[in-house]
């Protein structure tokens, strides 16, 4: 079945959407209706946003699940078929991960076994609608936060995925090893220079000489922050030395310190400094 089809099989009264390396995130209304046996190349992850969303949803392995409440999550493997059918309006946010992504969380974590994603529906998962609603405000903000973000979260995904949608489940051993010092300077030397750019977590540990999933854990193990927190602030304090410094325009500081948008500099400066950009540059003015 076709995607047009597909959307076509139930009554969508919206739906919007967004793809980042690896990872895409879309967000449904539907109306009532059926929707027919089919399947995805990706990993599926459904969170509902509906107060009470009735209904079901089978798989062809005759996997079934009811009544989804808000903050319920379902996971359908890659390329399974399933069906689904709702008996009232309805609001998702839908997930579809590359098994790639958990296969090398695997590898990293030197899982036993093969790696298999099962299906399983939860009433809660805080992690997974917690990196739903943050794409989501991503997608909202037409991606300000840059890919960096976006990966960082499907790594995040991709590994609680191993850890509790699997197979192998909490069988997967931690990641050993750390960051030295010099993997550090590299890597922070690296932001210095390049902090203007859409910097992607690949090309981060590629500079430490890592894989994504190791050098995102260990980083944040090492500074106590994810490296898209760590560029942020370090964006932050670069426009707080221009705006002490300096009198060119703020749109021009928010552009210098690697921001793409002003207002989107201003939140995060807010956020970071508990003061806007032009009441910090006041506080310097004699």
């Amino acid at each position: 079945m076709g995607a047009a089809e597909l959307h076509q099989s139930l009554p969508v009264v919206s739906r919007t959407g967004a793809d980042w390396d690896g990872i895409r995130l879309e967000h449904y209304r539907f109306h009532a209706g059926e929707l027919p046996e089919h399947s995805h190349a990706r990993h599926l992850v459904m969170i509902s946003m509906s107060g009470d969303c009735t209904g079901e949803i089978r798989t062809a392995g005759g996997f079934n699940s009811r009544d989804m409440g808000r903050g319920s999550v379902c996971v359908i493997p890659a390329h399974d078929p399933f069906a689904a059918r709702l008996e009232g309006d309805a609001e998702y946010l839908t997930l579809f991960l590359e098994p790639s992504l958990v296969r090398r969380a695997a590898a990293e974590s030197r899982a036993p076994g093969g790696v298999e994603v099962i299906e399983k529906c939860a009433a809660s998962d805080p992690v997974i609608r917690n990196v739903g609603l943050a794409l989501f405000a991503e997608l909202k903000s037409e991606g300000l936060s840059g890919r960096l973000y976006a990966e960082s979260l499907a790594n995040v995904l991709a590994v609680h995925l191993l850890r509790h949608y699997t197979a192998a489940g909490d069988g997967a051993r931690a990641l050993t090893g750390g960051l030295s010092g010099q993997r550090l300077r590299q890597v922070t030397d690296f932001i210095s220079d390049n902090y203007g750019s859409d910097l992607s977590l690949a090309e981060l540990a590629g500079v430490a000489g890592m894989s994504t999933f190791h050098f995102a854990r260990e980083f944040k193990r090492t500074t106590g922050t994810t490296p898209h927190q760590y560029l942020i602030k370090f964006r932050v304090e670069r426009a707080k030395a221009l705006l002490k410094e300096s009198a060119m325009p703020l749109v021009e500081v928010s552009s210098q310190s690697g921001f793409s948008h002003q207002s989107h500099f201003t939140r995060l400066f807010r956020r970071l400094t508990g003061t806007t950009p032009q009441s910090y540059r006041l506080l310097f003015q004699h």
